[in-house]
């Protein structure tokens, strides 16, 4: 079992990131014997999806090429419905920060996403790194539906948003489900964590339905 965690804040030192070791913390407390890395937008180089659909012709064995399969050792080695699947064939042809995160993705049984809200969605960072994995969508893995992976969505802020947080779950849903993974749960963090960083109350948790189960 391999959990990755997405952290989705343009800042490096900001409420997500504290949310985000924490949430690594309890990983490793909770979990030691599986697997945990954190990926975070604020230290790598995405750039935007230009919407070519070259990938949708890009092959592993073109010039863009295909990241190796990392060994069996490899705390990043790819899920088996991943290596099970065409979608290391489906590439970009931008080679940038992505490949990075595809691995962290590739590697994950289940994905922890941490996000603020910019306009109740994503911030322009995150929805970068979301559109560029439109190479999934021609893969076979987003059709897998009964070997769905899952993922969490722990979103962050100040609160005031009269308009919630259903435009990034809805982003979210629609991107990570290219890639086969199906939402779990989201955790509302919003006026629970102080600018410094500590948690001052805990969050509502809502199911898949955006049902409040807490």
């Amino acid at each position: 079992m391999h959990r990755t965690i997405l952290v989705g804040s343009p800042r490096e030192d900001g409420r997500c990131a504290h949310l985000a070791g924490a949430l690594f913390d309890a990983c490793i407390e909770d979990c030691p014997e599986d697997g945990a890395s954190v990926v975070s937008v604020a230290s790598v180089q995405v750039a935007p999806c230009i919407g070519c659909d070259r990938c949708k012709k890009v092959l592993a064995e073109s010039a863009a090429g295909a990241p190796s399969v990392p060994e069996v050792d490899d705390p990043l080695r790819q899920a088996p419905i991943v290596y099970k699947s065409d979608a290391r064939q489906h590439q970009c042809f931008m080679r940038d920060g992505m490949d990075d995160v595809r691995l962290h993705l590739d590697a994950a049984n289940h994905v922890i996403v941490v996000s603020p809200l910019y306009f109740a969605g994503p911030p322009a960072q995150l929805k970068s790194v979301l559109d560029r994995l439109q190479p999934y969508f021609w893969s076979d893995i987003r059709t897998r539906t009964s070997k769905r992976r899952t993922f969490d969505v722990h979103v962050v802020g100040e609160g005031g948003n009269p308009y919630g947080f259903e435009p990034l779950v809805g982003i979210l849903r629609s991107a990570l489900g290219a890639c086969g993974f199906k939402l779990q749960s989201v955790f509302d963090w919003r006026d629970r964590i102080s600018e410094a960083g500590e948690m001052e109350a805990d969050a509502d948790e809502y199911d898949a339905d955006l049902e409040r189960i807490s």
